[in-house]
């Protein structure tokens, strides 16, 4: 028996119902994507919060300081001349695939780590200092371009001072964090270890959860 071939209308048929499903198909399969990298980088700051706590118990409750690296030392581990915070707790996770977020599109040989810190903390600070430590960032995801480790916020603010709940530096802080990496959405990490996913204007207002010294309460008049 002779097997009839596709006619030339079927074919394109065919081809526009694998064009209409693919379009269908293609955001719900990138919002997913989305959903497991924001995941998987949240649990990598989560276990980063866990060794943090365990270096803090080391040396007195005093965050880490970066420090030059003098020759020799192993502990610059990109040989940058600088050892970092978190090369100076990479000894405390069980993998430091934890530093690399998976939607970091930079050169992880020369950034080995996808997070950056809260700048405040690489001044010798006491983990007692802290006010509020359930709404105080410690750590959040910077942005692939940005060329540093540390997020000196406090730049942020034109020479004003303290941080204004009605003024949140959204633009200044873009080429910094990713803060909108994940649909509108960045994880942060906390002192006290829970990471959470915001939108950056709720990092700023009602309370500045940048500044550890922050009161813990919201300025008068504001909820």
């Amino acid at each position: 028996m002779k097997r009839r071939a596709f006619t030339l209308v079927e074919l394109l048929v065919t081809i526009a119902i694998i064009v209409i499903l693919m379009a269908i198909l293609m955001p719900i399969l990138t919002q997913v994507r989305t959903k497991v990298n924001a995941y998987a980088a949240g649990n990598g700051l989560r276990q980063i919060g866990m060794a943090v706590n365990f270096y803090l118990s080391d040396n007195d409750g005093i965050y880490p300081q970066p420090y030059t690296a003098l020759p020799g030392d192993y502990s610059d581990i990109n040989q940058d001349g600088t050892v970092e915070w978190y090369e100076q707790v990479w000894s405390y996770v069980e993998s430091p695939r934890v530093f690399r977020a998976r939607a970091d599109l930079s050169d992880p040989n020369l950034r080995p780590c996808s997070f950056a810190v809260n700048s405040w903390f690489d001044y010798g600070l006491h983990e007692s200092t802290v006010r509020d430590p359930s709404d105080t960032i410690h750590l959040t995801e910077r942005e692939d371009l940005y060329p540093y480790d540390f997020i000196e916020w406090w730049t942020w603010l034109d020479g004003t001072w303290p941080p204004d709940p009605d003024n949140i530096p959204i633009e200044r802080a873009r080429p910094v964090i990713d803060i909108e990496r994940y649909n509108g959405f960045c994880n942060y990490l906390y002192v006290d270890g829970h990471v959470k996913a915001r939108k950056f204007e709720h990092t700023w207002s009602p309370r500045c959860t940048w500044w550890p010294e922050a009161p813990p309460d919201p300025p008068a008049g504001r909820l």
